[in-house]
């Protein structure tokens, strides 16, 4: 190969990369990943108050931003350069758009961004033959295995990749397939999609914005959780319930939905503290959170348990009536019977509970009534000798 051919596009290279147009086009880039990082915790944030029934619109939302993204960038490139379409000088604005393809990948673990990255290549290769832009060729079809290969690679194994070297060899890897895919559409030498696979490593400064912005969003979401969250149990705490409560009550007033509440007090919880002492109360309040949190997860049933005072439990049942919800609620509390606590060394101790079950009625005004209706039942259970549960006001023994 003559020198020249592979002078000449090096120089084009340094006088395109190096230019105005290209701090517009990383400016442009850098803000739409910013958007795409808060849009990714904005809809899990969203989502996270409905536990049910939300993964497919989950996707679809993911789907959409993906979308309107890439159609952001490349009207916004086609406006910086008028003959984008007939330029081949313009297929550098590509790299920006692979930049965020390639970032979703790592940051949104969702399975329509690994459907978008795998179906973008086979749907422009295949829109260009249907054009005839370009013919079927095996060097085209092996470039295509290899990114699909590489996303595939990248979805299943993102947490650790980007904190290792591999993650280079991984932005390479797609680079190199995307420009030798487009090879086959547009006439490029393969200095050139060397060239332009190097433009796209070159972009590094995103991954280090990339693990900035998820520094950041890990620190506002254990925050986040930490505030939400009580500290002692770790299940949501007081002002979490009146948060939730209250839009399950706006969301589930307005429909024919159920929606049920149970509340339930550890019996004679003073004594622990007065017995044993402190330490073994903070211990028994674990222990009866977390067995609860782990069996309402077992049985799948997209509860949220909730500590809303001193040794009072709350959980809220979506699409459940009090009549469905009261038999997992009594599973859990046999469980927790069978189960003896240790409090010291030879000498463990049964742990019982009073509840109260009640659905949101319609002439309910506020979550104020369908809390108080709950908080109600519980004393009915409570005095009922405790270890008794009250639903919708029918009071039975669970001795």
């Amino acid at each position: 190969m003559p020198f020249s051919m592979v002078v000449s596009p090096i120089g084009q290279w340094f006088a395109r990369f190096f230019s105005f147009n290209t701090l517009i086009i990383a400016a442009i880039t850098i803000g739409v990943l910013c958007i795409l990082t808060l849009v990714s915790y904005g809809i899990d944030r969203f989502f996270s108050r409905y536990e049910t029934n939300t993964v497919v619109y989950e996707e679809i939302s993911w789907f959409v931003s993906l979308a309107i993204a890439m159609l952001f960038l490349q009207a916004t490139f086609v406006a910086l350069h008028a003959d984008i379409d007939s330029s081949q000088l313009g297929w550098q604005y590509s790299n920006a758009q692979f930049i965020i393809l390639f970032y979703c990948l790592y940051i949104v673990h969702r399975k329509t961004v690994l459907w978008f990255n795998m179906g973008l290549p086979i749907y422009i290769y295949g829109l260009a033959i249907i054009r005839h832009q370009t013919q079927f060729n095996i060097l085209n079809l092996l470039a295509m295995l290899l990114l699909i290969g590489v996303i595939w690679v990248i979805y299943r194994n993102s947490d650790w990749l980007i904190d290792s070297a591999w993650y280079y060899g991984t932005q390479f890897l797609f680079g190199v397939a995307w420009w030798s895919i487009l090879k086959g559409i547009r006439t490029m030498t393969v200095s050139q999609v060397l060239l332009l696979t190097f433009e796209f490593m070159m972009m590094t400064i995103v991954h280090f914005g990339n693990i900035e912005i998820r520094a950041m969003v890990k620190r506002y979401m254990k925050l986040e959780k930490d505030n939400g969250y009580d500290f002692l149990t770790g299940v949501r705490n007081r002002r979490t319930f009146n948060e939730v409560v209250n839009e399950v009550f706006e969301v589930y007033s307005n429909n024919d939905l159920p929606v049920a509440m149970v509340m339930f007090d550890i019996d004679h919880f003073k004594l622990f503290n007065d017995q044993y002492g402190h330490q073994v109360g903070d211990n028994v309040l674990k222990y009866v959170a977390q067995l609860s949190s782990d069996e309402l997860f077992e049985r799948k049933t997209n509860a949220q348990l909730f500590r809303v005072g001193g040794e009072e439990f709350t959980i809220i049942f979506r699409n459940r009536t009090s009549a469905e919800a009261a038999p997992i609620v009594k599973t859990i509390r046999d469980i927790l019977v069978e189960k003896t606590f240790e409090v010291k060394d030879d000498l463990n101790v049964r742990v019982t509970v009073s509840i109260g079950v009640t659905d949101l009625k319609k002439s309910d005004q506020s979550a104020k009534d369908f809390y108080k209706r709950v908080d109600k039942y519980l004393y009915q259970a409570k005095n009922n000798s405790r270890n008794s549960m009250s639903v919708e006001g029918d009071v039975s023994s669970l001795s």
